[in-house]
This record gives structure tokens, sequence and C-alpha cells, in this order.
């Protein structure tokens, strides 16, 4: 079951002039008092979010690596980080299995205008390892809104990019809020 983002939330995820401006940009229908949350998200989640989430869930490498293209980005503006082409979109999700179990992705609302997407979604898991790599695991569990943002080429995934508070994650873990990159990853410039 979907657990609704406030405006709050939302905000505090992206960041406050990032999310007025996609705010703005795409108004959100409000929901009455007595409607319920299949109702507020009856938009249909598009197809390659779901095919996405999908992989996420499965913990696939192989799965997600389909759905890019050939040059293909995935971005996690948390943690600074920037893999691209197959062969780094599956490093992505090997980093993130080996320092996320049980991790899970739940979508709260999507949509997609021609070849732009954007979903909000929970993301929640436990630390075992690699999120903090001079620190031991936590063993504790998290769960945050992120907001991501896909350019699509043919169907396939370009671009993506994920949003969210990383001091949110780390408070959760009672980890240090200091700069982090992950193995592997190419900082931004």
């Amino acid at each position: 079951m979907a657990r609704q983002v406030t405006r709050r939330t939302f905000l505090g995820a992206v960041g406050a002039s990032a999310g007025a401006a996609l705010l703005s940009a795409y108004p959100v229908e409000r929901a009455s008092a007595g409607q319920d949350s299949d109702q507020r998200n009856s938009r249909a989640v598009p197809r390659i979010v779901r095919q996405w989430a999908a992989a996420w869930n499965a913990h696939d490498p192989e799965r997600m690596v389909t759905l890019f293209t050939n040059d293909g980005v995935y971005e996690d503006l948390a943690f600074e980080a920037r893999f691209q082409g197959k062969e780094g979109v599956a490093l992505w999700v090997l980093i993130t299995n080996a320092s996320i179990g049980d991790a899970k992705i739940e979508i709260v609302d999507a949509f997609q205008r021609g070849n732009r997407a954007a979903a909000m979604w929970t993301f929640s898991g436990t630390d075992i390892g690699a999120i903090a790599p001079h620190l031991p695991p936590t063993g504790k569990s998290f769960s945050l809104p992120v907001v991501s943002f896909f350019e699509l080429k043919s169907s396939l995934i370009r671009h993506v990019r994920d949003s969210y508070n990383l001091a949110t994650l780390l408070r959760q873990l009672g980890l240090p809020a200091d700069a982090y990159t992950p193995p592997g990853a190419t900082p931004p410039a």
C-alpha cells in the first residue's frame, strides 16, 4: 500500500527550489478529505516506470540493464554518483544490493509526457554495508521519499536522476552526514 507523501515531505526530499519548480510546472490535483489513496493516485503508472521499479525490487542488475540505452546514465543526486552505460547501470544495482538489504521501491505517483517521465516513490531497506564503507553496517532500517526524473529514447531509459535528502537517510541509519561517493562511481564535475 502506497504511503501518502505530503507537499512538505516532497519538498524536503527534493529540495525546496527543485520541488517548487516541479510542482509549479506540473499542477498537482488536491484530494478532498473524503478521497482514499486509490482515488488520489488513479493516474496510471507509465510502463517504463513499472518495469524500472520491478527491476529494483527483483534486485536484478541484468533486468535493469535491459531498460537502458547503450549509453544510458543512472545518476543518484544525493550521493553525487553517476554511472554510464549498461556496465555502469549494472554496477549501481550491484552496489545498492551490497549495501542495502531488502531494498524496496514503492511507487506513490508517476506520469509520463512524451520522452520524459517522473515518479515519486518510497525507498526502504536495511543498511548491511557499503553505505559508509569506513564504518561497520548499522543494521538499521530506513524509509524515505524519493523523486526520479526519466529521459527516454525509443521507449528505453537514456538518463534517470534519483533525488532525495541524503541527510534523512543518514540520520535514520544513525550515520554522520558527511559527503560520500560510492566505490566505482565518478563524482560529478
